[in-house]
C-alpha cells in the first residue's frame, strides 16, 4: 500500500501494529504497518519517531513533498548490501564511453516514447490532433542514435530540441479548450504543468525507492550529472517514463474531465503565482495515478500486459544487468580481492 497524507495538520502516530492518523483529536485513518510500502507526506503533517522507526523496520520509505508536489526529502530503511553493484555503477560512471552509451540509450528511449504517445493521439478518433511533427522528432531520434559522443552536452542539446518539438504537439492533444503554454515549472502557473510536475515527482520518488531496494546509489546518474541532494539516477530512469506514463495519464485526466480548472487554487494574487490542487483535486489525482500505475501499460512491446509499476522494476533490473555486464572484468577482480 502506498499511503498519501495530503490533509494539512494531520498527526501520524504508531499504536500497536497500526499507523493511526488524527486531526484535531479525531481519527481520520488507521492502517496496518505491515501492509504499507511507502508513505508520502505532502505539506504540513507531523509523524512521530515511533511511527518512523516502525515503518523503517517494515521496509517502508517516508517521503516529504510540499503541497504542490515538489520533492523535499525522504527517510528510507538501509539500502540493500549489494556492494558489487555499486562498484560496477561507479566503474561505468567513470568510463566516459560506457557512461555515454547508457545516456544515449535513455535519450533515444525518451524521444521514442514521445513519438509513440503522439502517434496514439493521432490515431484516436476522438482526438482532433494530427501528428505533423513526426518527421522532425524522428530526425532528432536519429541524431541521438548517430551521435558517437562522448560529449553529453551535445546529447542533452538533442534531447532538449526534441522536447520542444514534442511539447508543441502535446499541447494540441489537449481538448476541452485547455491551454498549455509549453513546459514551465518552478513555479507551475497553469493546470497542465502543475499535473505534469506532480506526476514526475511521484514517479521519481517511486523509482528512487526501487533503486535503493536493488542496492544502487541513486545519486550517481549517467545522463544527469551528480548534483548535491539530487537523485540523478532516478531522474535518468524517469526520462523513459515521462511521456508514456505521466503525460499519457495527464492527457487522460484532463481530456476526460476527471480533473478540471475548479480543482486548482492559486497561491497568490498574481497570474504568475503557482497553482496547486485543492483537497478534492489531489484526492482525485492520487486515485487515478495509483490506478494507472497498477494497470497494464499497453505500450511496451513484448511487455504490454505488465503494469507500469512492474515495468519500472523491470527497467531497473535491466540497468542492473547492463552495469554488471559492462564492468564484468572489474567485478571479478573486486570479488577475488574481497575473498
Amino acid at each position: 500500500m502506498n499511503l498519501y497524507i495530503t490533509e494539512q495538520g494531520t498527526s501520524i502516530r504508531k499504536q500497536g501494529n497500526h499507523l493511526r492518523l488524527t486531526k484535531a483529536d479525531k481519527l481520520v485513518g488507521d492502517y496496518l504497518i505491515s501492509e504499507i510500502s511507502s508513505v508520502t507526506i505532502m505539506g504540513a503533517a507531523s509523524i512521530s519517531s515511533d511511527a518512523m522507526a516502525s515503518l523503517n523496520d517494515a521496509g517502508a520509505s517516508v517521503a516529504f513533498l510540499d503541497r504542490g508536489g515538489r520533492f523535499k526529502g525522504k527517510y528510507a530503511s538501509q539500502s540493500a548490501k549489494n556492494v558489487y553493484l555499486r562498484l560496477a555503477q561507479y566503474d561505468v560512471f567513470r568510463d566516459c564511453h560506457k557512461s555515454f552509451e547508457i545516456a544515449r540509450g535513455l535519450v533515444v528511449s525518451k524521444i521514442e516514447g514521445g513519438i509513440a504517445l503522439l502517434n496514439a493521439c493521432d490515431k484516436n478518433p476522438h482526438n482532433p490532433f494530427r501528428f505533423h511533427t513526426r518527421e522532425a522528432l524522428q530526425k532528432s531520434m536519429q541524431s541521438a542514435i548517430n551521435y558517437a559522443g562522448p560529449d553529453k552536452n551535445v546529447l542533452r542539446g538533442i534531447e532538449g530540441n526534441a522536447a520542444r518539438i514534442y511539447f508543441s504537439s502535446f499541447a494540441q492533444c489537449l481538448m476541452n479548450g485547455i491551454h498549455f503554454p509549453g513546459r514551465k515549472f518552478r513555479p507551475c502557473t497553469d493546470p497542465v504543468n502543475a499535473l505534469l510536475s506532480l506526476g514526475y515527482a511521484f514517479i521519481a520518488k517511486r523509482i528512487e525507492a526501487i533503486l535503493e531496494t536493488y542496492g544502487f546509489d541513486p545519486a550517481i546518474g549517467f545522463l544527469h550529472e551528480p548534483e548535491y541532494g539530487r537523485s540523478s539516477l532516478a531522474y535518468d530512469i524517469l526520462e523513459e517514463f515521462r511521456y508514456p506514463l505521466v503525460d499519457r495519464l495527464v492527457l487522460k485526466m484532463l481530456n476526460r474531465k476527471f480533473i478540471d480548472a475548479t480543482d486548482f487554487v492559486r497561491k497568490g494574487d498574481s497570474e504568475n503565482s503557482p497553482l496547486q490542487l485543492t483537497r478534492d483535486g489531489m484526492a482525485a489525482f492520487i486515485r487515478h495515478y495509483e490506478e494507472f500505475c497498477d494497470s497494464p501499460n499497453r505500450v511496451a512491446l513484448g511487455n504490454e500486459n505488465l503494469t507500469w509499476n512492474s515495468l519500472i522494476r523491470l527497467r531497473v533490473e535491466d540497468l542492473r544487468r547492463q552495469l554488471l555486464d559492462k564492468s564484468g572484468t572489474f567485478l571479478e577482480k573486486a570479488k577475488q580481492e574481497a575473498a
